[in-house]
């Protein structure tokens, strides 16, 4: 179940562990840690609880005369969301709380206090049951719930640690039909999906955690002010030479930071998704986020961002089998330019729950390029091969921003159409 967590900052020590407690449950909690610098705090608060399953209010003296949770409380009643009160420091609520039976965990028995807890919550989704939203479909498009959307979450709890969604093991379609091939119509296109997106096969993955959006400017800043490139221990040894002499090709630049950071318009917003990033670049950040979490960051695999991005069903894009105009920011939009990560959510969610996924920017992949996509089970970061690219940008058409298109680039390129998302395994804490 989504949770929202409302609770005063003075017991962020006591609260916590019982979020731990949630997420290794299978919950998803939310609290307002995940806030990035320069997030409109009442709006993103308001859509958390409007998206949770129920209201989780840790209780306290401080949080009973907290505005914001006493908003946040008015907020989910407002919505008629369930409320489980947590008892977590002595305290009298006062009407309509004190009619609610809280959890205690201000006792010996927290083993009894946790159970009281999830079988609270296992009675709010008997009650109204978590069912897989539809995806958003246009008027004449059937809409599709076949993929049951995957447990969203941070894995931690910092605000800058992007967030990330869970994909569940099992078989996924991955590639084009003939059919689908045949059906377009530009013939050089159509000659090259036959090179690159052939044999169609079900390919079967461990479960998995990939980001909910691309890495965004804000999330990509700490790395670089916390001192990312000055660091050789996250580069790879081709990286690190990259960075150290800045040669592209026959150009010198600067590689103390992304292409674009110094510029508004593609570095201006902290939603926008980080571009001007090589494959150097992505791979030490994962490297490095990895050092601050604990956990084992990476970029993912081909077949791991194609099966996010379209679920198991094998659609043609996230939202379904059809292209509309307005879906996605592909050159059908008229933004010629980086949108913010969020700014599709409505329409073009994938039936995984992961956002953004066609067009904005062309996401670095961990896969070797080749032409005829072969499944390679390992992975690696050595070397200087060309990498896969996947989802299209604000460059391509819609049919570039198809969950199957596939493109490449040399790990050195630099582009203000290309970003990335990261991935974990699933097993991570």
């Amino acid at each position: 179940m989504r949770l929202f967590i409302s609770y005063a900052h003075d017991d962020y020590a006591l609260v916590q562990p019982i979020v731990e407690i949630l997420r290794h449950g299978g919950h998803d909690p939310w609290f307002d840690h995940r806030l990035l610098p320069g997030d409109d705090w009442q709006a993103e608060l308001h859509r958390s609880i409007v998206a949770c399953d129920a209201f989780v209010y840790m209780l306290s003296p401080e949080s009973l005369i907290s505005q914001w949770c006493q908003w946040e409380f008015a907020e989910a009643v407002k919505l008629e969301k369930p409320v489980i009160p947590v008892m977590i420091r002595r305290c009298n609520p006062q009407p309509p709380l004190s009619s609610i039976q809280y959890v205690d965990f201000m006792g010996d028995q927290t083993t009894v206090a946790i159970a009281q807890l999830f079988g609270g919550l296992h009675r709010r989704a008997e009650i109204a049951p978590n069912r897989a939203p539809e995806v958003a479909s246009p008027k004449g498009m059937p809409a599709q719930a076949i993929f049951s959307p995957a447990v969203s979450a941070p894995l931690g709890r910092l605000s800058y640690e992007p967030d990330t969604v869970l994909i569940p093991a099992g078989p996924f379609i991955m590639g084009s039909s003939a059919e689908q091939i045949a059906a377009i119509e530009n013939e050089k296109v159509r000659k090259w999906v036959e090179k690159t997106e052939q044999p169609q096969r079900q390919i079967v993955l461990p479960a998995y955690r990939i980001g909910k959006y691309p890495v965004t400017v804000g999330e990509y800043r700490v790395f670089v002010e916390a001192g990312g490139y000055n660091e050789q221990r996250f580069w790879t040894e081709a990286g690190w030479r990259w960075r150290k002499t800045g040669w592209l090709w026959l150009k010198k630049e600067n590689t103390a930071h992304p292409k674009y950071w110094n510029d508004k318009k593609w570095s201006g917003h902290d939603r926008l998704p980080v571009v001007g990033v090589s494959w150097h670049e992505a791979v030490a950040f994962t490297q490095w986020l990895s050092g601050r979490t604990e956990r084992k960051y990476r970029l993912p695999t081909e077949a791991e961002w194609e099966k996010a991005a379209r679920g198991i069903d094998g659609r043609i894009y996230p939202w379904g089998n059809k292209g509309y105009k307005g879906m996605c920011n592909t050159v059908e939009a008229g933004f010629f330019s980086t949108t913010q990560v969020d700014q599709f959510n409505e329409q073009g969610e994938s039936p995984c729950g992961v956002m953004d996924m066609a067009g904005n920017v062309w996401e670095w992949c961990l896969t070797v390029w080749q032409e005829r996509y072969q499944y390679v089970k390992d992975q690696h970061v050595d070397g200087s091969d060309s990498r896969v690219l996947r989802g299209g940008s604000f460059n391509t058409k819609l049919h570039g921003a198809r969950c199957v298109s596939r493109g490449f680039e040399n790990p050195d390129e630099r582009r203000n159409d290309i970003g990335f998302r990261v991935a974990c395994d699933s097993l991570t804490p």
